[in-house]
């Protein structure tokens, strides 16, 4: 074989060559890219799992959190009825025991001296009527 034709041969070996790493870089590039998407696509999927059950588990707390509040103000008051209602026992029997009035007698006077009132002035205006009628006649 000439020189020519070995260079020729090597020339198109090369080339062959030149054009598969070429290829082969092509193709890698590909992957990559195809792979790289997949991963992608895999990160936001597994994402969205995270951000969701991060959420469910803030909406757990703060549904939690909402119900210990709630049963906290509900004992709170509780705890202020009963104290109020011995408060108010407490105070009842000390004036009782000193003969003063409660509240509820004290109320149930002023109705009936209220009454008292209403029907000495309807008296007292039957017997202001009774006596202008035998002043006239």
């Amino acid at each position: 074989m000439s020189t020519k034709a070995k260079n020729s041969n090597l020339q198109d070996e090369l080339t062959r060559r030149g054009r598969d790493v070429w290829l082969a870089g092509l193709g890698a590039l590909a992957t990559v890219e195809e792979e790289g998407t997949k991963a992608f696509n895999s990160l936001v999927e597994r994402g969205k799992g995270f951000e969701e059950k991060g959420r469910k588990q803030i909406e757990d707390a703060i549904s939690k959190a909402s119900k210990q509040r709630d049963e906290a103000l509900s004992d709170v008051e509780r705890a202020g009825e009963e104290a109020r209602e011995y408060i108010f026992n407490t105070v009842d029997r000390a004036l009782d025991r000193f003969g003063v009035a409660t509240r509820s007698e004290v109320d149930k006077l002023t109705k009936q001296v209220s009454n008292l009132n209403d029907k000495v002035d309807k008296l007292t205006k039957t017997l202001r009527d009774g006596t202008k009628t035998k002043k006239k006649a």
